[in-house]
């Protein structure tokens, strides 16, 4: 299950190497920041900073390996930059850079009161615009049924056929499923181990995806994080097609790892989350609205 702070870090936890950061001073970055919140009335000073500064700093620190999507106001003197790879390599992030332009903030942005800042920003700026384009091309994936099609909450799960969380996901859901209070549908692909495409072509070219998708969960090895599945060794152009179709899905909308959850909730906005817990599973859950079949 990969967290928020994870997702935020993934672009430039790669980008922002090591000798990067040798090369780039009197510039510091900081995986977690703690910064007062400043008064209600009180408009960040960062609104007015000029891009400009942050592009020439994020260049310096990143070898103009990153370009910037888009730019909001943050708290204090910070402004917030959404950042991406300009080789495509991972998912966008946010970084943070003074209104002077001398310093970037990335990871975790606490504020006094303890709200993790970062993350506010990552579902309203990055989040938000993955999950709504995400959930209008979901259908068009070959997604595996799971549960009544007219279930009360319905969401789609990316998941690997040997991704131990994703495994996990099933098993907490289970009660959820049989009682036709949840439907899932699992767009299933493969990049973790050698054989994870050729199980998840396996589900997929099988005469009852979902009865092989549960043999690959009730059989799964939590010790060696294995699918129970044998891998299609020879996998006809359906499941190759299938199969394609959903890491072009994957790779379009560059999610950090799996299980990712994506759904409309009871508001009508769309969601998505990288992994629940156990504790949040039944709250996440209510929160799900229905799709069309």
């Amino acid at each position: 299950m990969t967290t928020a702070r994870a997702i935020l870090a993934m672009t430039l936890g790669t980008v922002l190497s090591a000798s990067a950061f040798a090369a780039a001073t009197p510039q510091s970055v900081n995986s977690t920041t703690a910064v007062p919140t400043p008064p209600a009335n009180t408009p960040a000073s960062a609104s007015t900073m000029d891009t400009k500064a942050a592009e020439t700093l994020l260049n310096s620190l990143t070898h103009n390996q990153v370009e910037i999507v888009q730019s909001f106001p943050s708290v204090g003197n910070l402004q917030g930059f959404v950042v991406k790879s300009k080789a495509g390599q991972g998912a966008p992030s946010i970084v943070y850079v003074d209104s002077q332009g001398r310093y970037a903030v990335v990871g975790a942005l606490l504020t006094a009161d303890g709200t993790n800042q970062s993350d506010t920003d990552t579902q309203k700026y990055i989040n938000a615009s993955v999950a709504k384009n995400a959930l209008a091309d979901s259908p068009n994936t070959a997604w595996v049924q799971d549960g009544k099609a007219n279930a009360k909450h319905v969401m789609y799960v990316v998941a690997d056929p040997n991704c131990i969380y994703c495994h996990k996901l099933y098993e907490m859901t289970r009660p959820a499923v049989q009682s036709g209070n949840l439907a899932i549908r699992w767009i299933w692909v493969g990049f973790l181990k050698d054989s994870s495409a050729g199980i998840a072509k396996a589900i997929l070219a099988a005469s009852n995806p979902s009865d092989a998708m549960a043999q690959n969960e009730k059989q799964f090895n939590d010790a060696t994080e294995s699918g129970g599945l044998a891998p299609l060794s020879a996998p006809n152009a359906d499941a190759d097609a299938k199969f394609a179709k959903n890491m072009a899905f994957l790779n379009k909308y560059q999610f950090p790892g799996t299980p990712v959850l994506i759904f409309q909730g009871q508001d009508g906005n769309p969601m998505s989350l990288y992994g629940v817990s156990p504790d949040d599973l039944d709250k996440t859950i209510q929160s799900m609205g229905q799709l069309p079949n």
